[in-house]
């Protein structure tokens, strides 16, 4: 295995920023893969001509073979050498046959790094090209992970991988024997594919189906080009005929079809793969034969990616993910019944927490085997003694004996028995059956006497010195009373044969004691559902455990996508579905109920609930969530988010928008409203956030106190509203809780493994509580001594709903998480304020405007309808949980018939009842919310009707004034008329002009007249200007602006509470004759919140005094 080609030839390493490597299929030549014609010229175009197309790129060509493994041809039948060069190929030909994919990826990774390493190319990217079965080889490597620090991950450098005909599912054409030769020599292969090989590329082979799990896993980040060819490959096969006879024949067919060519199924994610068609055969992919224009176009597009994608953006990706994949941990509990006759309710739990990298490498079963593994290194018992040297062999093997020594005694035991232990225990899997114990040796001083009573109870006393004394009899069982007995008896009786000891020792797990398993995945992200239940199908040899539960009937189907691309619009809708194994007895509708896929019933559960957390928490999931809609993909990695600490926001960066993506936890609003872009207002607005938050409150107002003027200040201050005061109670809101809805994913797998997804809320420094915790809540309850009975995994099921219904509403002792209380105290404190204001309404006798003010009572209503729309999405949730619950119980009745869920039965009919009483108490709060919601429109409406009253006799008083001026205005005009003209000629005669006085010194009538004419002339226009021109209006007010200001600075300052009720008596008592009623409430309540000063600018009164 190498490389045995290199464009360029000569490289500069400050050029080349890429390696390219093609790799062809297994045994095939690694130039002729490529080879392609142009104008009836071959040519290479994986090499020179790629390398040209992109300069930045090294292209190399792998060959799986060595040099001298390729080097070897067998001479003619006439040469000399035949013989020798026969049995050298045969000899190889058999060393290769027995390599399988593995063999042949082990091969490629080790010449990968040897290259890398010795060129020092660090974290340089690859992108590797791969044809037909290399491409399964080059999945195997890069889903290898280094054995030894300093090692090349693939995985981290390789940015993308491009298939032409890949069986990634396996092909018929490579596992049968008959076209063995016609594969070889159409593919162009050195050797024909051996037995070994042909096997891992069966149909449906677990092997080919865990590699691509892992796969799916690793190329996260990776793009994917996966070519899958559209026309048949013509093979000369070998055919037989039913009379014995054989002849060659042509058979045309697919050799990879379009299935198995294609890497995503419903169990297999792959994020980034496009899938192209191209009208050839099968060794045409790999040349783009007959199709030039769509080889350039795939340059193109490699060459527009390659300049997109960075080495250090790749590492940062895989280093998140792999980040990921350790913080996450899987609780796996093994349940096993206790071996106690006296106990009928001993089931204990046996718990370990893998990360999810090493569940889903190891396993669950291997991840239970850790369990002990501490205790058994430190080289200890659990009752603190020392472990003895004890040495397991088979029953069939013959203990040698011991010599005896002096000062020393090496004694030899018969062989010992040991009890069986299941592949479930933590002991390394042995033959434990037949296996027995070598004694270990013990070492006696000679001058000092045992004191341990012989062990034989045949009554004859033995030499202490001797090793028959040693050797156990047959002892007869005794119950425990009777043994307590035995032992006091001997104590009476000390020259009566002792009854020998046996140490007590704890009961581990085993499979004849198991009962179920548990397996518990934090967060609700739906790419890993498929990965977890494979390892489980992978470990228990039978892939057609979860094929029915990730189908499409059950489980795709119920995903809910909304058409923009906030998070809260993706969830799993609720039901219950249970998979029935079909027989005779009972008949069911497959399209209804799908049927399932082994002999055993099955279950998938989805399900909503009620849960908590910390208004900081949502905000800074929030953020995050946007921050990360911003951009197309997760590269660039943020670094403040993979340098944090917090799990989930990496998760939401790298997972928010894949093609399977994570179902972030969603707000109740969010889960009201999923159609809503954006709920960040309905988020902050929550009733829990409003009364578990610190009120802003003015210093006078205490939030404790419930008197009638402390009511409405708590009803503004929650709502925002109302005036800031000086000095305010200050305390973050960090503490402040909302409410949240979360999901429940469970899938019983088979009768022994139970599987759920639940996403937790994430604890911090400030604030680990684990209150309602739905994991925590359910663990205690199953691990302890009074557990609740669950002797199968649809116990457990129904176990796991009633605590997902009841874990906020029942389980938790914080006052701020008692949702019921909490609403029923604020729709109490709000109809407090509606009886308070329904007094003051009624004891306004004088129709005063203050008590028409309707502020208060609309901030009241509001929250009324606040309180009003989330009873409603709360009643929403309930109903869901009610109508699944309901289904569930009826497929338990099925499932009681098969003996299934005896004990889960009573449970979900109680989790009903809570649910109808849940319901009962939301329906009754709607009722109260909305008696008050309707006084208060009542009282409004009343409030509107008087102020319309106070209105009318506003304008009655304003109508009385004006006649009374209007009469005075009659009066005035009379005199005015009848003074007028004798006051004109009384000026005119009395002027003292040159005509009438005659002094020629003094002017002339003529002059008099003009200047008179022209001065009035000059005013009226002015005035006229003034009154119905509002240019010039505002000219006139600047400039008053500016004189005011220098004229104010010689005048004394007027004390505010003077230049304010100068300001109120301006615009509230002398309103009513330029205002409106509506106007006279606003202008009178905009003054109290204007900021105060010690004395008050005169510019500022001039201002409002003579141009409002």
């Amino acid at each position: 295995m190498s490389f045995v080609s290199e464009s360029p030839l000569y490289p500069k390493d400050k050029d080349i920023k890429i390696d390219i490597i093609g790799v062809p299929a297994i045994l095939g030549d690694p130039s002729k893969t490529w080879n392609t014609t142009r104008d009836h010229h071959s040519y290479q175009w994986l090499g020179p001509s790629l390398q040209a197309e992109i300069p930045s790129a090294r292209v190399l060509l792998y060959d799986h073979l060595t040099p001298q493994e390729r080097s070897i041809e067998i001479k003619p039948t006439e040469h000399p050498e035949h013989k020798a060069t026969s049995e050298a190929h045969a000899a190889v030909q058999l060393t290769i046959g027995q390599n399988g994919v593995e063999e042949w990826a082990d091969r490629f990774l080790s010449t990968v790094r040897k290259s890398r390493e010795s060129a020092h190319l660090g974290k340089r990217p690859i992108v590797v090209l791969c044809h037909s079965t290399g491409g399964v080889v080059v999945k195997r490597a890069l889903t290898r992970k280094p054995t030894k620090k300093g090692e090349t991950n693939l995985a981290s450098i390789c940015i993308g991988i491009v298939f032409f005909g890949t069986p990634h599912h396996g092909s018929r054409v490579f596992s049968q024997l008959e076209f063995a030769r016609p594969v070889k020599n159409k593919l162009n292969l050195k050797f024909e594919m051996s037995e070994h090989l042909q096997a891992d590329f069966a149909l449906d082979n677990p092997d080919l189906e865990a590699g691509n799990h892992r796969f799916g896993a690793a190329s996260l980040g990776i793009k994917i080009w996966n070519f899958i060819e559209t026309k048949d490959t013509q093979l000369k096969v070998l055919v037989g005929e039913e009379t014995g006879g054989e002849y060659l024949a042509k058979v045309s067919l697919l050799v990879v079809d379009d299935r198995s060519a294609t890497m995503t199924t419903s169990d297999v994610l792959i994020e980034e793969e496009e899938i192209k068609r191209l009208n050839t055969n099968h060794v045409g992919l790999a040349r783009f034969a007959d199709d030039n224009g769509l080889r350039t176009d795939f340059c193109e597009d490699l060459k527009a990616y390659l300049k997109s994608t960075s080495g250090q953006d790749r590492a940062a990706h895989h280093a998140l993910t792999s980040a990921i994949m350790t913080d996450v941990k899987v609780d796996v509990h093994q349940f096993y019944k206790m071996e106690i006759a006296s106990d009928a309710r001993a089931l204990l739990v046996w718990s370990v927490q893998p990360t999810l990298q090493d569940y889903l490498d190891l396993g669950p079963n291997e991840c239970l085997k850790t369990r002990l593994h501490p205790a058994a290194e430190n080289g200890y018992h659990a009752n603190g003694n020392a472990k003895p040297n004890i040495k397991i062999r088979h029953a069939s093997e013959v203990s040698a004996p011991a010599a005896l020594e002096t000062p020393h005694i090496s004694v030899s035991a018969p062989p010992v028995t040991v009890a069986s232990i299941s592949g479930e225990s933590l002991a390394p899997p042995l033959d434990v059956e037949s296996a027995v114990l070598d004694s270990p040796t013990i070492i006696l001083p000679k001058s000092i006497p045992t004191r341990r009573p012989p062990l034989n109870v045949g009554g004859a006393q033995s030499d202490p010195q001797s090793a028959k004394h040693l050797a156990p009899a047959s002892i007869t069982p005794q119950p425990t009373s009777a043994a307590i007995e035995h032992d006091y008896d001997n104590a009476l009786h000390p020259t009566r044969e002792p009854r020998p000891q046996r140490a007590r020792t704890y009961q581990a797990p085993s499979r004849s004691t198991d009962r179920f398993r548990w397996v518990h995945v934090p967060y609700t992200h739906s790419g890993w559902v498929a990965p977890v239940l494979t390892t489980i199908s992978q470990e228990k040899k039978n892939m057609d455990l979860h094929r029915k539960l990730l189908s499409d009937q059950v489980w795709l189907t119920q995903h809910n996508r909304g058409r923009h691309s906030s998070s809260h619009a993706r969830f799993v809708r609720s039901a219950c579905k249970s998979l029935l194994p079909r027989s005779a007895e009972h008949h069911h509708d497959e399209l209804l109920s799908p049927s399932s896929s082994i002999n055993e019933a099955q279950l998938a559960l989805y399900l909503p609930y009620l849960h908590w957390d910390n208004f900081d928490q949502l905000q800074t999931r929030a953020a995050v969530i946007q921050k990360r809609g911003d951009l197309p993909h997760a590269r660039p990695i943020d670094r403040e988010i993979a340098k944090g600490k917090s799990t989930e926001c990496k998760l939401i960066w790298q997972y928010l928008h894949s093609k399977w993506p994570l179902h972030t936890r969603r707000s109740l609003d969010q889960y009201g409203y999923p159609a809503l872009r954006n709920t960040a207002v309905r988020d902050a607005d929550q009733v829990i956030y409003k009364q578990t938050r610190n009120p802003v409150l003015p210093e006078n107002v205490s939030a404790k106190g419930s008197s009638m003027h402390n009511i409405s200040a708590i009803l503004r201050a929650a709502r925002g509203s109302g005036p800031r005061p000086n000095k305010i109670k200050t305390m973050s809101d960090g503490a402040a809780k909302v409410l949240m809805v979360d999901q429940l994913w469970l899938f019983v797998v088979d009768s022994s493994t139970v599987v759920t997804f639940a996403a937790p809320k994430e604890k911090n420094n400030d604030n680990p509580s684990e209150e309602a915790d739905f994991r925590t809540l359910l663990y205690k309850d199953i691990n302890g001594d009074h557990a609740e009975q669950c002797n199968d995994c649809f116990d457990f099921a129904a176990l796991a709903v009633s605590h997902a219904v009841k874990a906020l509403l029942e389980h938790t002792d914080d006052p701020n998480l008692q949702v019921f209380r909490i609403f029923e105290e604020y729709i109490s404190e709000l109809t407090e304020q509606q009886t308070k204001s329904f007094k003051e309404f009624r004891d306004n006798s004088r129709l005063e405007v203050e008590y028409i003010d309707n502020r208060d009572d609309l901030n009241a209503l509001l929250e009324l309808r606040d309180v009003e729309d989330e009873l409603k999405t709360i009643n929403k949730l309930f109903l869901e949980q009610h109508k699944t619950i309901k289904d569930m119980l009826r497929q338990y009745t099925e499932l009681n018939h098969r003996q299934l869920g005896m004990f889960g039965r009573p449970l979900l009919e109680d989790v009903d009842r809570c649910v109808e009483g849940y319901l009962e108490q939301v329906a009754s709060m709607l009722t109260s919310a909305d008696v008050a919601q309707n006084a208060f429109e009542k009282l409004l409406d009343m409030k509107q009707k008087q102020a319309n009253i106070v209105e009318a006799h506003l304008a009655r008083e304003q109508t009385e004034v004006a006649a009374d001026q209007s009469r005075s205005v009659m009066i005035f005009t009379i005199f005015t008329i009848i003074f007028l003209p004798l006051s004109f000629f009384a000026s005119v005669f009395g002027m003292n002009v040159s005509e009438w006085s005659g002094v020629d010194s003094n002017i002339s009538s003529y002059h008099a007249f003009l200047y008179m004419g022209t001065i009035s002339l000059a005013v009226i226009i002015v005035a006229l200007l003034v009154a119905f021109n509002k240019y010039t209006r505002r000219i006139l007010q600047r400039i008053w602006k500016k004189m005011a200001g220098p004229i104010s600075r010689f005048l004394p300052k007027i004390p505010s509470n003077r230049v304010q009720g100068l300001v109120h008596y301006w615009d509230v008592e002398r309103a009513p004759v330029r205002a409106s009623p509506v106007q006279i409430r606003e202008r009178s309540r905009s003054r109290p919140g204007r900021p105060q000063t010690r004395g008050y600018d005169m510019q500022h009164f001039f201002d409002k005094s003579n141009f409002t």
